[in-house]
């Protein structure tokens, strides 16, 4: 086929239609000091992430409420989630097993720190619905 100089002839490609974007969010991270030891194991490891950071968020007329199902745990992680921020971590979900377990490895105590999405699932089955509307407000 000829073409001339001001004709232009687009040539879709086989990979145009492939979705690549395959990261996802592993884990919530509650201090910078965790989330730096984590940067450093995936260097290490050659594990591919992204960080997003997400604001604190004050929830005034809630924080104060004192209700009788309420877990001392969901507390303290709240009160942990104050201080910063969230450290939304994310990975490639090809690597998502291998960075769980280098976390693990490196920060041991990890529960108070450390809030991994799939456990949050979890959580949020046996939560009360009140909790669970309050978390679809955030």
């Amino acid at each position: 086929m000829v073409c001339s100089e001001r004709e232009v002839i687009m040539v879709e490609s086989k990979l145009t239609k492939v979705k690549v974007n395959n990261e996802i969010a592993l884990c919530e991270v509650y201090d910078s000091i965790t989330k730096d030891r984590i940067k450093k194991v995936f260097f290490r490891e050659d594990i591919s992430f992204f960080i997003k950071f997400k604001k604190k968020f004050g929830m005034a007329g809630f924080a104060a409420m004192n209700l009788a199902d309420s877990d001392v745990q969901d507390r303290h992680e709240a009160a942990t989630e104050r201080k910063e921020g969230i450290y939304v971590i994310c990975v490639n979900k090809s690597q998502e097993q291998l960075a769980k377990n280098c976390i693990k490895r490196v920060v041991p105590d990890y529960h108070d720190r450390i809030s991994f999405y799939d456990e949050q699932e979890k959580k949020k089955d046996i939560q009360s619905p009140f909790w669970n509307l309050i978390a679809q407000i955030e």
